[in-house]
């Protein structure tokens, strides 16, 4: 039975996700900032299949906590974000959003590398957003950990989701060169309504997709047939079934990725793909 790893799936679409995967036959391990939400998830899946390990995808020595407990894994969603809240600091004094959405999710994926390799299906999808198409790249390690950039929290998301994307981008390059089998994909939702706009309320959520039709860009990148690099979003941008989509070019931008990839490792440490 082939095991999924999702972060931040104790509500919204990592709860989707998860139900999904199970359904498919997966062995589902959520993980989360809150126990009680994940025992909630662990509730509404009622499956064998499932269980959770509590953790903050944005503290740097939680992830390699979480790391160390799995034992072996053939798919990693890097689906844990947050959206727009107020200025914070990570463990390691990185801004939160990035922490969370960039920063750990790069450093999961590198101490993962190996058990994904034994894999015979291997897959890393990262979570990206239509907003990545405001976002901007940033120009050194020091902006992209952002603990002392003048914060507009909504660019700033912006920024994390273009990461995201360009982290896939990445990736797939890297893994390709490199003769790895490991598939980087990425994917976004359009907007659907989650627990992620906690910090945007707005009566306009009533227009949104519902969590499960949102997650259905990951959960086609997690089994359609790919061969790395896809991206997956609605059709019609914030609603509509998957396809497959080029992203914003600053997405597809080769030396944007590198470069990106680069002040990452100073701030998280060396991945070396094999």
């Amino acid at each position: 039975m082939p095991t999924a790893l999702i972060t931040g799936g104790s509500s919204g679409l990592g709860l989707e996700t998860a139900r999904t995967l199970l359904d498919a036959g997966f062995e589902v391990i959520i993980t989360g900032r809150s126990s009680q939400k994940l025992v909630n998830a662990e509730n509404k899946l009622n499956s064998k299949d499932l269980t959770w390990i509590a953790n903050d995808i944005s503290d740097l020595e939680q992830v390699e906590s979480l790391a160390s407990n799995i034992s072996s894994v053939d798919l990693l969603i890097n689906n844990a974000g947050q959206m727009g809240p107020p200025f914070q600091l990570s463990k390691q004094g990185h801004e939160i959003q990035m922490a969370t959405n960039h920063l750990g999710h790069f450093l999961l994926t590198k101490l993962l590398w190996e058990k994904l390799s034994k894999s015979s299906d291997p897959r890393v999808i990262h979570l990206s957003s239509t907003v990545h198409r405001k976002g901007k790249p940033t120009k050194t390690a020091e902006e992209l950990s952002g603990k002392d950039i003048a914060y507009d929290r909504w660019q700033r998301y912006a920024d994390t989701k273009l990461a995201c994307a360009l982290f896939g981008r990445e990736l797939d390059i890297r893994a390709k060169q490199s003769g790895s089998k490991v598939k980087s994909i990425i994917a976004h939702p359009g907007w659907a309504s989650t627990g992620l706009q906690v910090h945007y309320p707005t009566k306009l959520h009533v227009f949104a997709q519902s969590p499960a039709k949102g997650a259905r860009s990951q959960n086609r990148a997690s089994l359609d047939q790919v061969s790395g690099g896809e991206f997956f979003g609605p059709s019609l941008e914030l609603w509509g079934r998957p396809i497959k989509i080029k992203g914003s070019r600053l997405s597809r931008d080769v030396e944007a990725s590198k470069k990106l990839w680069e002040m990452t490792e100073e701030l998280t440490g060396k991945f070396n793909i094999s």
